[in-house]
Protein backbone atom coordinates (compact mmCIF):
# COMPACT_ATOMS: atom_id res chain seq x y z
CA UNK A 1 0.00 0.00 0.00
CA UNK A 2 1.28 3.47 -0.85
CA UNK A 3 2.43 5.56 2.12
CA UNK A 4 0.56 8.88 2.07
CA UNK A 5 3.07 10.43 4.44
CA UNK A 6 5.45 11.85 1.85
CA UNK A 7 7.34 14.09 4.31
CA UNK A 8 9.07 11.21 6.02
CA UNK A 9 7.83 11.60 9.64
CA UNK A 10 5.28 9.61 11.56
CA UNK A 11 1.94 11.01 12.70
CA UNK A 12 3.05 11.46 16.31
CA UNK A 13 6.01 13.55 15.28
CA UNK A 14 3.81 15.56 12.94
CA UNK A 15 1.35 16.23 15.76
CA UNK A 16 4.14 17.39 18.05
CA UNK A 17 5.43 19.76 15.38
CA UNK A 18 1.97 21.18 14.84
CA UNK A 19 1.52 21.79 18.57
CA UNK A 20 4.99 23.28 18.88
CA UNK A 21 4.46 25.77 16.04
CA UNK A 22 0.94 26.87 17.09
CA UNK A 23 1.03 30.59 17.98
CA UNK A 24 -2.54 31.43 19.00
CA UNK A 25 -2.66 28.98 21.92
CA UNK A 26 -0.07 28.44 24.63
CA UNK A 27 0.13 24.64 25.06
CA UNK A 28 2.46 22.93 27.51
CA UNK A 29 2.91 19.96 29.84
CA UNK A 30 3.30 20.29 33.62
CA UNK A 31 4.81 17.63 35.86
CA UNK A 32 3.20 16.49 39.10
CA UNK A 33 5.65 18.80 40.90
CA UNK A 34 4.18 21.81 39.11
CA UNK A 35 7.21 22.38 36.89
CA UNK A 36 6.86 23.03 33.16
CA UNK A 37 8.18 20.32 30.83
CA UNK A 38 7.33 21.53 27.29
CA UNK A 39 6.96 24.74 25.28
CA UNK A 40 5.35 25.92 22.05
CA UNK A 41 5.32 29.12 20.00
CA UNK A 42 2.07 30.17 21.68
CA UNK A 43 3.90 30.42 25.03
CA UNK A 44 6.26 32.99 23.54
CA UNK A 45 3.51 34.78 21.59
CA UNK A 46 1.04 35.05 24.48
CA UNK A 47 3.26 34.99 27.57
CA UNK A 48 6.63 36.22 26.30
CA UNK A 49 8.87 33.29 27.34
CA UNK A 50 11.42 31.62 25.09
CA UNK A 51 11.84 27.88 25.43
CA UNK A 52 15.01 28.31 27.52
CA UNK A 53 13.26 30.73 29.87
CA UNK A 54 10.15 28.58 30.17
CA UNK A 55 11.00 24.90 30.56
CA UNK A 56 11.82 23.92 34.13
CA UNK A 57 10.04 26.88 35.73
CA UNK A 58 7.19 26.49 38.20
CA UNK A 59 3.88 27.18 36.43
CA UNK A 60 2.93 29.54 39.26
CA UNK A 61 4.92 32.25 37.43
CA UNK A 62 1.84 33.03 35.31
CA UNK A 63 -0.63 33.33 38.20
CA UNK A 64 -1.64 36.56 39.92
CA UNK A 65 -1.63 37.88 42.56
CA UNK A 66 1.97 36.81 43.19
CA UNK A 67 1.44 36.10 46.89
CA UNK A 68 -1.26 33.55 46.04
CA UNK A 69 0.29 32.14 42.85
CA UNK A 70 1.49 28.84 44.31
CA UNK A 71 -1.82 28.27 46.11
CA UNK A 72 -3.73 28.94 42.88
CA UNK A 73 -1.51 26.53 40.97
CA UNK A 74 -1.98 23.83 43.63
CA UNK A 75 -5.74 24.35 43.63
CA UNK A 76 -5.94 24.03 39.85
CA UNK A 77 -3.86 20.84 39.85
CA UNK A 78 -5.95 19.34 42.67
CA UNK A 79 -9.19 20.04 40.77
CA UNK A 80 -7.77 18.53 37.58
CA UNK A 81 -6.63 15.49 39.57
CA UNK A 82 -10.10 15.05 41.09
CA UNK A 83 -12.22 15.81 38.03
CA UNK A 84 -9.94 14.93 35.15
CA UNK A 85 -10.21 18.41 33.69
CA UNK A 86 -10.67 21.96 34.99
CA UNK A 87 -11.15 25.27 33.21
CA UNK A 88 -10.93 28.84 34.38
CA UNK A 89 -10.87 32.33 32.97
CA UNK A 90 -8.72 34.80 34.85
CA UNK A 91 -5.93 37.34 34.63
CA UNK A 92 -2.44 35.88 34.10
CA UNK A 93 1.01 37.47 34.28
CA UNK A 94 3.31 37.75 31.25
CA UNK A 95 7.11 37.71 31.47
CA UNK A 96 7.27 41.53 31.21
CA UNK A 97 4.81 41.93 34.10
CA UNK A 98 1.83 42.94 31.97
CA UNK A 99 -1.44 41.07 32.39
CA UNK A 100 -3.27 38.74 30.05
CA UNK A 101 -6.92 37.79 30.49
CA UNK A 102 -6.94 34.17 29.39
CA UNK A 103 -9.13 31.11 29.26
CA UNK A 104 -7.20 28.10 30.55
CA UNK A 105 -7.99 24.38 30.41
CA UNK A 106 -5.94 21.88 32.44
CA UNK A 107 -6.30 18.11 32.00
CA UNK A 108 -4.77 15.35 34.08
CA UNK A 109 -2.60 12.85 32.13
CA UNK A 110 -2.14 9.20 33.20
CA UNK A 111 0.17 6.49 31.87
CA UNK A 112 -1.03 3.03 30.80
CA UNK A 113 -1.06 1.57 34.35
CA UNK A 114 -3.14 4.55 35.50
CA UNK A 115 -0.47 6.55 37.33
CA UNK A 116 -0.75 10.34 37.17
CA UNK A 117 2.27 11.66 35.24
CA UNK A 118 1.32 15.31 34.93
CA UNK A 119 -1.05 17.80 33.33
CA UNK A 120 -1.57 19.44 29.96
CA UNK A 121 -2.61 23.06 29.84
CA UNK A 122 -3.99 25.15 26.98
CA UNK A 123 -4.34 28.94 27.27
CA UNK A 124 -6.13 31.25 24.84
CA UNK A 125 -6.05 35.05 24.90
CA UNK A 126 -9.41 36.60 25.86
CA UNK A 127 -8.08 40.08 26.69
CA UNK A 128 -9.85 41.84 23.80
CA UNK A 129 -13.16 40.25 24.72
CA UNK A 130 -12.68 41.19 28.37
CA UNK A 131 -11.91 44.80 27.44
CA UNK A 132 -15.01 44.93 25.25
CA UNK A 133 -17.16 43.49 28.05
CA UNK A 134 -15.74 45.99 30.54
CA UNK A 135 -16.40 48.81 28.09
CA UNK A 136 -19.99 47.66 27.61
CA UNK A 137 -20.48 47.35 31.37
CA UNK A 138 -19.15 50.87 31.83
CA UNK A 139 -21.46 52.17 29.10
CA UNK A 140 -24.43 50.34 30.60
CA UNK A 141 -23.63 51.78 34.01
CA UNK A 142 -23.47 55.27 32.55
CA UNK A 143 -26.80 54.74 30.80
CA UNK A 144 -28.36 53.46 34.02
CA UNK A 145 -27.16 56.55 35.88
CA UNK A 146 -28.46 58.78 33.10
CA UNK A 147 -31.86 57.05 33.10
CA UNK A 148 -32.02 57.39 36.87
CA UNK A 149 -31.10 61.08 36.84
CA UNK A 150 -33.30 61.95 33.86
CA UNK A 151 -36.29 60.12 35.32
CA UNK A 152 -35.82 61.82 38.67
CA UNK A 153 -35.50 65.29 37.10
CA UNK A 154 -38.60 64.77 34.96
CA UNK A 155 -40.82 64.24 37.98
CA UNK A 156 -40.90 67.86 39.15
CA UNK A 157 -42.02 69.54 35.87
CA UNK A 158 -44.53 66.75 35.34
CA UNK A 159 -45.89 67.30 38.83
CA UNK A 160 -46.23 71.01 38.05
CA UNK A 161 -48.16 70.34 34.83
CA UNK A 162 -50.53 68.00 36.62
CA UNK A 163 -51.07 70.36 39.54
CA UNK A 164 -51.89 73.36 37.35
CA UNK A 165 -54.18 71.30 35.12
CA UNK A 166 -56.13 70.17 38.19
CA UNK A 167 -56.18 73.73 39.55
CA UNK A 168 -57.60 75.09 36.28
CA UNK A 169 -60.23 72.35 36.31
CA UNK A 170 -61.34 73.21 39.86
CA UNK A 171 -61.33 76.99 39.49
CA UNK A 172 -62.34 77.54 35.88
CA UNK A 173 -63.91 74.26 34.77
CA UNK A 174 -67.34 75.84 34.40
CA UNK A 175 -65.91 78.54 32.11
CA UNK A 176 -64.15 76.13 29.77
CA UNK A 177 -67.17 74.25 28.60
CA UNK A 178 -67.44 70.55 27.93
CA UNK A 179 -64.70 70.46 25.29
CA UNK A 180 -62.18 72.42 27.38
CA UNK A 181 -62.88 70.28 30.43
CA UNK A 182 -62.36 67.15 28.34
CA UNK A 183 -59.00 68.44 27.07
CA UNK A 184 -57.83 69.10 30.61
CA UNK A 185 -58.94 65.59 31.58
CA UNK A 186 -56.76 64.25 28.75
CA UNK A 187 -53.80 66.24 30.11
CA UNK A 188 -54.33 64.98 33.66
CA UNK A 189 -54.69 61.40 32.44
CA UNK A 190 -51.53 61.68 30.33
CA UNK A 191 -49.63 63.12 33.31
CA UNK A 192 -50.75 60.20 35.48
CA UNK A 193 -49.57 57.68 32.85
CA UNK A 194 -46.27 59.52 32.44
CA UNK A 195 -45.71 59.56 36.22
CA UNK A 196 -46.26 55.81 36.35
CA UNK A 197 -43.91 55.32 33.40
CA UNK A 198 -41.19 57.42 35.05
CA UNK A 199 -41.57 55.57 38.33
CA UNK A 200 -41.19 52.25 36.55
CA UNK A 201 -38.19 53.57 34.63
CA UNK A 202 -36.62 54.60 37.94
CA UNK A 203 -37.27 51.14 39.36
CA UNK A 204 -35.70 49.57 36.27
CA UNK A 205 -32.60 51.77 36.59
CA UNK A 206 -32.31 51.10 40.34
CA UNK A 207 -32.00 47.36 39.77
CA UNK A 208 -28.68 47.97 38.04
CA UNK A 209 -27.54 51.04 39.97
CA UNK A 210 -28.18 49.89 43.53
CA UNK A 211 -25.74 47.39 44.97
CA UNK A 212 -27.14 45.14 47.69
CA UNK A 213 -24.88 42.47 49.21
CA UNK A 214 -26.22 38.91 48.89
CA UNK A 215 -27.21 37.09 52.06
CA UNK A 216 -28.51 33.66 52.90
CA UNK A 217 -32.29 33.94 52.82
CA UNK A 218 -35.38 31.77 52.82
CA UNK A 219 -37.50 32.09 49.69
CA UNK A 220 -40.50 31.10 51.82
CA UNK A 221 -40.06 34.28 53.85
CA UNK A 222 -39.51 36.42 50.77
CA UNK A 223 -42.71 35.11 49.18
CA UNK A 224 -44.64 35.83 52.38
CA UNK A 225 -43.17 39.35 52.47
CA UNK A 226 -44.23 39.92 48.86
CA UNK A 227 -47.75 38.59 49.62
CA UNK A 228 -48.00 40.90 52.64
CA UNK A 229 -47.03 43.94 50.58
CA UNK A 230 -49.68 43.01 48.01
CA UNK A 231 -52.41 42.26 50.56
CA UNK A 232 -54.64 45.13 49.45
CA UNK A 233 -54.54 44.16 45.78
CA UNK A 234 -55.04 40.49 46.64
CA UNK A 235 -58.11 41.25 48.74
CA UNK A 236 -59.58 43.53 46.09
CA UNK A 237 -59.18 40.83 43.42
CA UNK A 238 -60.22 38.03 45.82
CA UNK A 239 -57.02 36.29 44.78
CA UNK A 240 -55.32 33.32 46.45
CA UNK A 241 -51.54 32.82 46.46
CA UNK A 242 -50.06 29.55 47.71
CA UNK A 243 -46.60 28.04 47.69
CA UNK A 244 -44.80 24.78 48.31
CA UNK A 245 -41.84 24.67 50.73
CA UNK A 246 -39.13 26.73 49.04
CA UNK A 247 -35.34 26.49 49.40
CA UNK A 248 -32.86 28.82 51.05
CA UNK A 249 -30.50 30.59 48.66
CA UNK A 250 -27.86 33.31 48.73
CA UNK A 251 -29.34 36.40 47.09
CA UNK A 252 -30.16 40.09 47.42
CA UNK A 253 -33.21 40.21 49.70
CA UNK A 254 -35.03 43.30 48.41
CA UNK A 255 -34.54 42.27 44.78
CA UNK A 256 -35.97 38.80 45.34
CA UNK A 257 -39.00 40.27 47.16
CA UNK A 258 -39.53 42.66 44.23
CA UNK A 259 -39.22 39.74 41.81
CA UNK A 260 -41.99 37.81 43.56
CA UNK A 261 -44.10 40.98 43.87
CA UNK A 262 -43.92 41.62 40.16
CA UNK A 263 -44.75 38.04 39.19
CA UNK A 264 -47.65 37.79 41.64
CA UNK A 265 -48.93 41.24 40.57
CA UNK A 266 -48.79 40.04 36.99
CA UNK A 267 -50.99 37.06 37.89
CA UNK A 268 -53.55 39.36 39.54
CA UNK A 269 -53.54 41.97 36.77
CA UNK A 270 -54.05 39.53 33.89
CA UNK A 271 -56.74 37.48 35.61
CA UNK A 272 -59.60 35.82 33.81
CA UNK A 273 -63.00 37.49 34.40
CA UNK A 274 -64.78 34.17 34.86
CA UNK A 275 -62.71 32.63 37.67
CA UNK A 276 -61.07 33.51 40.95
CA UNK A 277 -57.42 34.44 40.34
CA UNK A 278 -54.83 32.10 41.82
CA UNK A 279 -51.06 31.81 41.80
CA UNK A 280 -48.95 28.93 43.05
CA UNK A 281 -45.19 29.02 43.61
CA UNK A 282 -43.05 25.88 43.55
CA UNK A 283 -39.39 24.88 43.28
CA UNK A 284 -37.45 21.98 41.88
CA UNK A 285 -33.70 21.25 41.65
CA UNK A 286 -32.19 21.08 38.19
CA UNK A 287 -28.43 20.55 38.06
CA UNK A 288 -26.68 23.45 39.76
CA UNK A 289 -29.85 25.54 39.92
CA UNK A 290 -33.18 25.81 41.63
CA UNK A 291 -36.02 26.35 39.15
CA UNK A 292 -38.69 28.52 40.79
CA UNK A 293 -42.09 28.53 39.07
CA UNK A 294 -45.00 30.94 39.49
CA UNK A 295 -48.14 29.46 37.92
CA UNK A 296 -51.38 31.41 37.51
CA UNK A 297 -54.82 30.76 36.02
CA UNK A 298 -55.13 34.04 34.15
CA UNK A 299 -55.87 34.96 30.55
CA UNK A 300 -52.51 33.69 29.26
CA UNK A 301 -50.90 34.66 25.97
CA UNK A 302 -49.72 33.08 22.73
CA UNK A 303 -46.41 31.28 23.31
CA UNK A 304 -44.86 32.99 20.27
CA UNK A 305 -44.73 36.22 22.29
CA UNK A 306 -42.98 34.66 25.30
CA UNK A 307 -39.51 36.06 24.58
CA UNK A 308 -40.67 39.63 23.92
CA UNK A 309 -42.47 39.83 27.29
CA UNK A 310 -39.23 40.69 29.07
CA UNK A 311 -38.37 43.62 26.78
CA UNK A 312 -38.80 47.04 28.49
CA UNK A 313 -42.10 48.76 27.61
CA UNK A 314 -43.33 45.78 25.59
CA UNK A 315 -47.04 45.17 26.17
CA UNK A 316 -49.23 42.43 24.72
CA UNK A 317 -52.51 43.91 25.93
CA UNK A 318 -54.24 47.27 25.58
CA UNK A 319 -55.00 49.94 28.16
CA UNK A 320 -57.76 47.82 29.67
CA UNK A 321 -54.86 46.45 31.70
CA UNK A 322 -52.82 49.02 33.62
CA UNK A 323 -49.04 49.11 33.52
CA UNK A 324 -46.12 50.30 31.43
CA UNK A 325 -44.50 47.02 30.38
CA UNK A 326 -41.49 47.41 32.69
CA UNK A 327 -42.37 44.92 35.44
CA UNK A 328 -41.20 41.79 33.62
CA UNK A 329 -38.10 43.59 32.31
CA UNK A 330 -37.24 44.33 35.95
CA UNK A 331 -37.77 40.64 36.74
CA UNK A 332 -35.29 39.67 34.05
CA UNK A 333 -32.65 42.12 35.35
CA UNK A 334 -33.04 40.78 38.88
CA UNK A 335 -32.73 37.16 37.76
CA UNK A 336 -29.70 37.91 35.57
CA UNK A 337 -28.11 39.76 38.51
CA UNK A 338 -28.33 36.42 40.32
CA UNK A 339 -26.66 34.42 37.52
CA UNK A 340 -29.98 32.91 36.44
CA UNK A 341 -32.44 33.08 33.58
CA UNK A 342 -36.19 33.63 33.28
CA UNK A 343 -38.75 32.38 30.78
CA UNK A 344 -42.50 31.90 30.45
CA UNK A 345 -44.88 29.22 29.20
CA UNK A 346 -48.50 29.94 28.34
CA UNK A 347 -51.44 29.50 26.03
CA UNK A 348 -54.38 31.83 25.52
CA UNK A 349 -57.09 31.32 28.15
CA UNK A 350 -55.11 28.66 30.03
CA UNK A 351 -52.99 30.73 32.41
CA UNK A 352 -49.24 31.27 32.46
CA UNK A 353 -46.21 29.90 34.27
CA UNK A 354 -43.13 32.02 34.80
CA UNK A 355 -39.93 30.12 35.60
CA UNK A 356 -36.65 31.53 36.85
CA UNK A 357 -33.45 29.94 38.08
CA UNK A 358 -31.24 30.69 41.08
CA UNK A 359 -27.90 28.92 41.66
CA UNK A 360 -28.06 26.30 44.41
CA UNK A 361 -24.52 27.03 45.59
CA UNK A 362 -24.00 30.78 45.21
CA UNK A 363 -21.35 31.84 47.69
CA UNK A 364 -19.97 35.26 46.85
CA UNK A 365 -20.98 38.68 45.67
CA UNK A 366 -18.45 38.30 42.86
CA UNK A 367 -20.52 35.45 41.47
CA UNK A 368 -23.58 37.69 41.44
CA UNK A 369 -21.71 40.34 39.53
CA UNK A 370 -20.13 37.92 37.02
CA UNK A 371 -22.59 35.16 36.08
Amino acid sequence: MENNNSIGIDSEQLYRLQVRQLRDYAMFFIGVDGRIKTWNKGVEHLLGYTEEEWVGRDTSIIFIPADKAVALRESEMDLARQNGCVSDIRWHRRKDGSELFANGVMSAVYDAPGTLIGFTKIISDETSRKQLEDSLLESNSALEQFAYAASHDLQEPLRTIGSYAELITRRHGSELGEEGTQWLAFIIGAVARMKALIENLLNYARVGAEKEPPVCLSLDQDVETAIGQLSGALQEADAAVTHDPLPAVVAAHSQIVRLFQNLISNAIKYRSPDRKPTAHISARPEGKYWVISVQDNGIGFAQEYADSLFTPFKRLHGREYSGSGVGLAICRRIVENHAGRIWAESSVGEGSTFHFTVPRDLQTEDQLAHP
